[in-house]
């Protein structure tokens, strides 16, 4: 269970950068804000599916030693 924690904080080590100037925000926040979780979650999915894996392991390890 140790290890599957050690992973998850690895993958977990996640760097937001955002895009744009404050006028593209001003002028229409929400596209501007649509765009940059779309961006995120496309560079991240490999992460995400990673990290389920490891939290689906790890919850059936727990459920195994009841």
């Amino acid at each position: 269970m140790l290890n599957s924690v050690r992973k998850l904080d690895k993958i977990n080590n996640v760097e937001v950068e955002v895009e744009g100037n404050i006028q593209e925000v001003i002028n229409n926040p929400i596209e501007w804000a649509e765009k940059q979780v779309e961006k995120f979650i496309l560079e991240n999915q490999d992460k995400y599916f990673e990290a389920k894996k490891l939290g689906e392991g790890f919850w059936n390890d727990i459920r195994s030693k009841r």
